[in-house]
């Protein structure tokens, strides 16, 4: 029997200088799974002019199998970005993910994308979920410390795939640090406009022109990507002090699509961001909570991360118990209710490594009582220090 070949996709990473984060990033694509889709790699070096950088990164992606381009002169990110998708157009690749350099990818990324994206022919564009990835970013207290690791991104997607499977999120614009097109939505909507110079809302007036065609673009919460964000911008006077985007090219979207800050407003009204960051992060401290072992302290203070969990609960003006807890940069509310102890021992599944009384509040009293009919040592801190 005839058998099916795999999606192509083309993953065209953009680079201009970097040598501490563009290494990093190509191998983490070297680790890309392809059981069910065949992946190429292109590095499209933007005549970076860091000495003996394009040179190194030239003979990194001969070792690793990946295509390299540099450019004769500086085209800036729009351009750059263009000889990726005209490069899947006539390679005839049916998907083609772009992506920034300073990123680390989860294993699974590309396979995972794809498999949203195969949801719904209507779908032009799929997103990954990550730190840095403009209104939508999943917040963390410090992503350079907690998340850049290749270890960490596929451990937090695992999870997170295993909580949200196929599931998408309809946004208003895509955010082209890891998103992923569809050889439809190339040929439909065309490649990005280059009016937008060096870079900034490129990819904005890209999402528009797709959701004009009918197309739908969608953030695939299942698959978590570390973004360092600003990689090389900011340093190259892109991004004016102060800003985080260019104004000029703002006004451009505004006289272009009137409706287009309408539909971001609407889209937080829907509650559909939040109520993706709220699944996203309760995963995310759940599963650290159980992998890892947690602390429980009953202080309104989130305590410094460890290679735990933490779980901090505290009494709210109205005399309830609010519980919040905390795994490597992110924290999630958790229900407490009015014997937190035993509640937050059975969503986690197990006893506190540690407990700790801090605070002299109602749940302190609450919680050792509880800790001594179930058996938990409690370390009993509600004293003022000896010293000051």
């Amino acid at each position: 029997m005839p058998t099916t070949s795999k999606p192509r996709v083309l993953l065209a990473i953009t680079v201009y200088n970097g040598t501490d984060i563009v290494p990093r990033a190509m191998r983490s694509a070297a680790l890309l799974r392809q059981d069910t889709i065949d992946v190429d790699v292109l590095m499209l070096d933007d005549a970076s002019p860091q000495p003996e950088f394009s040179e190194e990164i030239a003979q990194l992606a001969d070792e690793l199998g990946m295509g390299y381009y540099r450019t004769p002169r500086n085209l800036g990110i729009v351009r750059n970005v263009n000889l990726g998708l005209l490069r899947a157009l006539e390679a005839g690749y049916d998907y083609v993910l772009v992506s920034n350099s300073d990123v680390i990818y989860p294993a699974s990324l590309v396979e995972q994308l794809v498999a949203v994206a195969q949801t719904d022919e209507r779908i032009g564009s799929v997103v990954a979920l990550s730190n840095n990835v403009s209104i939508y970013s999943l917040p963390n207290a410090d992503p350079d410390r907690f998340l850049s690791s290749q270890e960490t991104v596929d451990e937090l997607t695992g999870w997170l795939t295993e909580a949200f499977g196929l599931e998408c999120v309809d946004i208003p614009a895509g955010i082209s640090f890891a998103m992923l097109i569809t050889a439809k939505a190339l040929h439909t909507v065309g490649i990005m406009d280059p009016i937008f110079g060096r870079g900034y809302c490129e990819e904005t007036d890209w999402s528009r022109r797709c959701l004009g065609a009918g197309l739908r673009l969608v953030m695939a919460p299942s698959v978590f990507v570390y973004h360092a964000g600003q990689g090389s911008t900011a340093a190259e006077g892109m991004l004016k002090p102060g800003h985080s985007t260019v104004p000029e090219h703002e006004a451009i979207l505004d006289l272009r699509y009137p409706d287009f800050r309408t539909d971001v407003q609407k889209f937080f009204d829907s509650g559909a961001n939040d109520d993706m960051h709220f699944k996203a992060l309760e995963t995310i401290v759940v599963q650290g909570a159980q992998r890892y072992g947690y602390a429980l302290t009953t202080t309104a203070l989130e305590q410094p991360a460890q290679d735990q969990a933490v779980v901090c609960l505290s009494t709210a003006p109205d005399g309830s118990t609010v519980g919040v807890g905390g795994f490597r940069g992110f924290s999630s509310p958790l229900e407490a209710g009015a014997d937190p102890l035993p509640a937050v021992i059975a969503l986690l599944g197990q006893k506190p490594n540690s407990l700790t009384l801090r605070s002299t509040q109602p749940v302190s009293a609450v919680v050792a009582a509880s800790a001594e009919t179930m058996g938990v040592t409690a370390d009993d801190q509600r004293r003022y220090p000896e010293r000051v």
